[in-house]
């Protein structure tokens, strides 16, 4: 039986995207891509962004968002949900057997014959930053978003994370708990989280010690303050919901820290088990990430 070492190891490969998902993800962002520039001059560019672009997604790939970048002067007599229903409409055409649903941030792009839903994100560049629609109505309105601050983030967390790239390791990890457990918190709130642990887990020996400090850490700052990068933090200008911990109650982010915290005690008696009862400490990663992955 291999040890509990290589088998986290191989975990940590098993949860990343396959070949086949980037392939998939890259062909479609391009031939999408140059049909939306080609149909619309009012349409700049587009470009990758969310987990997928941080390398942070995790297997299986469920959707992929990327920026589709509109003439600001066009835009500007627009609604938000003009902007949006015009970028729809282009969609529709580019493919008419297609699901194109407006969403509260996006329009999802629903492809049958893959597992992978694209949501088109309408942008318009301003003062550094780009306004993106929100919808809690059918209007909506605009709220800012900074995807460049956050990949800075993201570079220098990695760069200051361990070897090996162990800050994007452990990110995918937390999101896979994450998802094995219900999703308890949004993706982006726990990565963004862990951008803040970096010194801690370039401190530690391995990778299963980093995921146990990853979790304990986790466990006492998911109740506080989680402001998104290179937005402001209030005014008229700020973004909706720009902090994270706005996005759920203070009695469910108590439950997720005990959650967590009690992740990050199986996590340790694996890890002191490791080679005293190396059948223990498989059986404990495998409860904690489930057998799909361990």
């Amino acid at each position: 039986m291999a040890s509990p070492a290589a088998r986290f190891e191989a975990m940590l490969s098993n949860i990343m995207l396959t070949d086949k998902e980037r392939t998939e993800a890259i062909d479609t962002h391009i031939y999408m891509r140059d049909q939306l520039v080609r149909r619309r001059d009012w349409i700049k560019e587009t470009f990758l962004t969310g987990s997928y672009k941080r390398e942070t997604a995790i297997r299986p790939l469920n959707d992929v968002d990327f920026f589709c970048v509109v003439d600001p002067g066009w835009a500007r007599d627009k609604t938000p949900a003009q902007i949006q229903k015009e970028v729809q409409r282009v969609l529709q055409e580019i493919y008419p057997r297609t699901t194109v649903d407006r969403q509260k941030h996006s329009l999802g792009v629903d492809f049958r014959s893959q597992t992978t839903n694209y949501d088109v994100i309408p942008a318009v560049p301003t003062g550094g930053y780009y306004k993106i629609v929100h919808r809690e109505s059918d209007d909506g309105e605009f709220i800012l978003s900074n995807p460049d601050a956050v990949e800075r983030e993201k570079v220098a967390a990695n760069s200051q994370g361990g070897p090996g790239g162990r800050m994007l390791q452990m990110i995918r990890l937390m999101k896979h708990w994450n998802t094995k457990n219900h999703k308890k918190v949004k993706s982006f709130h726990l990565e963004l989280l862990c951008y803040k642990a970096a010194a801690l887990l370039a401190s530690c020996s391995n990778n299963r010690e980093a995921c146990c400090r990853l979790f304990e850490f986790l466990s006492s700052k998911v109740v506080e303050n989680c402001f998104v990068p290179g937005i402001p933090k209030s005014g008229a200008s700020a973004a909706l919901q720009n902090n994270l911990r706005d996005t759920r109650t203070d009695s469910q982010l108590q439950n997720f820290a005990g959650e967590l915290g009690a992740a990050a005690r199986e996590a340790n008696n694996a890890l002191s088990l490791e080679r005293t009862n190396p059948a223990k400490a498989h059986q404990i990663w495998l409860s904690l990430f489930g057998k799909d992955v361990y």
